[in-house]
């Protein structure tokens, strides 16, 4: 079992009233009703308690009278509030699917959607939905967790020769890509 304050002084009150109900000698009295020490409290203390001064004088220091201190409860926690992600709205250049490198820094895919819905995929498996909202040159992805903001985006057209032509992502610095023509 282990040690609770509570259960200290509820014990300590029921030895009181047995020893007060039984006609004991008063030897009980004489005796202060302590906890064990922790680290953390000085020897001789309750943890949740107060001394009281008896009736009419001061506490004598060889028998403190202890009475617990009120615990005020709160109001219980409310659960978190359900992901409420804003409008979305992202320029028709987005649009669509980008592939990442998979590093764990990194989405393994990014998909935008018309409306400005937004999917993240990682490469363990994870997907965060929510919604994209692109001012000027910044971008904000709203999803579970929290929304992540990227100070710069662009998009870069490439050709890598033979055909094949690819658009490059760039959000803060970090690339994303998608073959727009090509075998």
């Amino acid at each position: 079992m282990t040690y609770s304050p509570a259960r200290a002084i509820a014990g300590a009150v029921l030895v009181a009233a047995v020893v007060a109900g039984c006609g004991g000698s008063g030897r009980a009295a004489d005796t202060p009703t302590t906890a064990p020490s922790a680290p953390d409290r000085p020897a001789g203390t309750v943890s949740g308690a107060t001394p009281r001064a008896p009736a009419g004088g001061t506490p004598d220091p060889l028998t403190p009278v202890l009475t617990p201190t009120p615990t005020v409860a709160g109001p219980s926690p409310s659960p978190p509030p359900a992901f409420a992600a804003p409008r979305g709205s992202v320029p028709d250049r987005l649009v669509g699917e980008w592939d990442g490198d998979g590093t764990a820094l990194r989405f393994d895919r990014i998909r935008f959607a018309g409306d400005g819905g937004v999917r993240l995929l990682y490469a363990n498996g994870l997907v965060l939905e929510g919604t994209a909202v692109a001012e000027g040159t910044s971008l904000t992805l709203y999803v579970p967790g929290g929304p992540i903001a990227y100070a710069y985006w662009s998009v870069e057209e490439f050709d890598a020769g033979y055909g094949y032509t690819f658009e490059n992502l760039l959000l803060d610095g970090v690339s994303y890509v998608r073959q727009t023509s090509g075998g």
